[in-house]
């Protein structure tokens, strides 16, 4: 069968899904005939409702497949809703966003089947079933619609062993593309699941959709949840993936693992520092976890090729980090280990949220001087969204901080907050969000301190009105290029923007201010 995938990557930076790769990859091996459409600005695919029409006209599809995030649910349905009205062929929907919102997002009226979790199975699966012409019921982790009725299946637990998985279909994408635009950096991932249990994070839900499975299978203790929770490839099957893609692609020249947590204490790790730089010799970045980082393993990782760590602060009041968001860290702890990786060689990044529920100005102004205190290399921030299924989403839903009218435009986790105003004031969140740059640069307390300090109160007292239709964030692009470029004249260490990462830590790291 001909399948067509189609995922969006409309006002942000174009990225490469691991999903649709694992997919394609598992289909491909079965013998079926997979295409992309991928939906980026930078891939001169603009939304263009026409050009999808047209291409899936050619293409003859027999079932179209949306992979969805939050954060671009909104272009999908757009799009989604404009196949329907011209084609009469099956949609299935998987991915972060219809697993765990699926009531809501399979009662669109453009879509047949929601697939919840990890789908190479359940799709292989609805395949058959749509050549054979039968019924999907019984399908496990598929959601379909028959005769006007919704019909779930239970959530089965698939792959344990994801050596036994092909390698992720890349050629599906425009790949060297995808390489180039990140100069040379490709994304792997080699490990599924996290053992941990944030509040706004997606995993805990997707694990817990799982148990009942897990459970059955393991005599009613957690030992399955545990392990299924904490999966990767072996180090050989690692390797072996990682020759392939620099030999077929040649131009990248480091890899990034997006894995939720990567660089850990462990035999996995020690026989995959040794190997990698014996075997594979580019530069790397990968993720960590506060908790677990020490001097050894930045020794390790430095060692083996490591250049960035990442790692999660998220939010730099205390209180809010333990209590609110369930990550048991301490500003200590944070400022401690961020050291201990800039000591040993390494460019540390922090993720951070901004507009968490509960969060006063002043909490999100400590986010600011924890990341100035840390000195991360990159210092990346986002916009605080309710994931659906998440702990945070239903806490927010309960006590109704959801504006109804902003969550149903979610475009970016860089933009607006979702919270009502009662709960966080879209204006001072907005300050917050534009100047969070200037804010952190202030905190750095060298000689640029004053020029931030004056460019902060001049747009900060502004009227509301120039903020809310853009004068400031246009006045705040042409000060901040100019601001950038003196202070690289005079080498005074700021965080400036670049493309593809948010913010940068200067001359510490021999980073070129030129």
């Amino acid at each position: 069968m001909k399948i067509l995938f189609i995922y969006t990557d409309v006002s942000t930076a174009i990225g490469y899904t691991a999903g649709i790769g694992s997919l394609s990859a598992f289909l491909k091996r079965e013998g079926h005939e997979v295409k992309l459409i991928h939906v980026s600005d930078e891939l001169d695919y603009p939304l263009d409702l026409k050009r999808i029409n047209m291409d899936i006209d050619v293409y003859k599809p027999g079932l179209i497949c949306f992979s969805i995030t939050t954060n671009q649910w909104y272009y999908s349905r757009h799009i989604g809703q404009n196949i329907r009205k011209e084609f009469n062929i099956p949609i299935i929907a998987g991915g972060h966003h219809p697993t765990s919102d699926a009531d809501n997002v399979i009662e669109e009226p453009w879509l047949d089947m929601l697939c919840l979790g990890e789908g190479e199975n359940t799709l292989l699966e609805v395949v058959r079933r749509l050549e054979g012409r039968k019924e999907m019921d019984g399908v496990p982790n598929l959601i379909h619609k028959k005769n006007g009725k919704v019909i779930k299946g239970l959530m089965k637990a698939w792959e344990h062993d994801i050596d036994s998985l092909p390698f992720d279909d890349r050629d599906v994408f425009d790949y060297a593309k995808i390489v180039e635009t990140r100069r040379g950096w490709a994304e792997v991932i080699v490990t599924r699941g996290c053992p941990y249990a944030c509040t706004y994070c997606f995993n805990k839900p997707l694990i817990d959709g799982y148990k009942a499975d897990l459970y059955a299978d393991n005599k009613h203790n957690s030992f399955g949840v545990s392990k299924f929770a904490n999966r990767r490839r072996s180090v050989d099957s690692t390797i072996r993936m990682l020759k392939e893609l620099r030999e077929k692609y040649n131009n990248i020249t480091a890899f990034t693992f997006v894995d939720d947590i990567m660089a850990k204490a462990s035999d996995w790790f020690n026989e995959f520092a040794r190997r990698y730089k014996e075997e594979i010799g580019l530069p790397y970045a990968c993720t960590s976890q506060p908790l677990y980082f020490n001097e050894k393993l930045a020794k390790q990782l430095n060692e083996s090729g490591c250049k960035v760590v990442k790692m999660g602060v998220e939010a730099g009041d205390e209180v809010i980090r333990k209590k609110v968001l369930n990550r048991n860290i301490s500003n200590e702890c944070l400022i401690n280990v961020f050291g201990i990786a800039r000591d040993y060689g390494l460019k540390p990044q922090s993720f951070n949220m901004i507009g968490i529920p509960g969060e006063s100005v002043e909490n999100m102004m400590e986010t600011v001087r924890i990341n100035a205190s840390m000195k991360p290399y990159i210092v990346w921030v986002s916009t605080f969204i309710p994931y659906p299924g998440t702990e945070l989403y239903y806490e927010s839903i309960k006590k109704g901080m959801i504006d109804e009218a902003k969550w149903h435009h979610v475009d970016s986790y860089r933009g607006e907050s979702v919270l009502k105003e009662e709960y966080l004031s879209a204006l001072e969140f907005k300050k917050i969000r534009v100047l969070f740059r200037w804010f952190l640069n202030e905190n750095l307390e060298n000689e640029a301190k004053e020029m931030f300090h004056a460019n902060i109160q001049d747009l900060s007292s502004l009227s509301n009105e120039q903020w809310q239709n853009g004068t400031v964030e246009r006045i705040f692009k042409e000060r901040d290029d100019e601001i950038d470029q003196y202070l690289r004249r005079r080498n005074i260490s700021h965080y400036i923007r670049k493309k593809y990462i948010n913010i940068f830590w200067g001359s510490e790291y021999d980073y070129d201010l030129s």
